[in-house]
C-alpha cells in the first residue's frame, strides 16, 4: 500500500494541460463578463442619468478583465517555461 506507481517518479510535479476547448471556454466568460457589465453600466445610468456612473461600472469591468488577462498570460508563460525544462 505504500509504494507509489511507477508512471509517478516525483509527486511535487503535477502535469497540468489544457482540457479541449478551454479557450473558447475563456472566451465566451469574457464576452459574458462584458455584457454583464454592459448591463450594469446601462442600468447605473438609468438610475439618474450621471455619466460618470456607467464609466465607472465599465471601468471597473475593465480593470478585472485586464487583470485577468495579465494572470492568464503568466500562468501560460510559466506553463510554457515549465514544459521547455521538463524537456531537458
Amino acid at each position: 500500500m505504500a509504494e507509489t506507481s511507477p508512471n509517478h517518479s516525483n509527486t511535487s510535479e503535477i502535469p497540468r494541460s489544457n482540457p479541449p476547448g478551454s479557450k473558447i471556454l475563456i472566451r465566451w466568460i469574457f464576452g459574458g463578463l462584458t455584457v454583464w457589465g454592459i448591463a450594469q453600466a446601462i442600468g447605473a445610468y438609468s438610475f439618474n442619468h450621471d455619466p460618470r456612473r456607467p464609466l465607472i461600472v465599465l471601468g471597473c469591468m475593465a480593470a478585472f478583465l485586464g487583470f485577468w488577462l495579465v494572470l492568464l498570460a503568466t500562468w501560460q508563460k510559466r506553463q510554457k517555461q515549465n514544459s521547455t525544462h521538463s524537456d531537458e
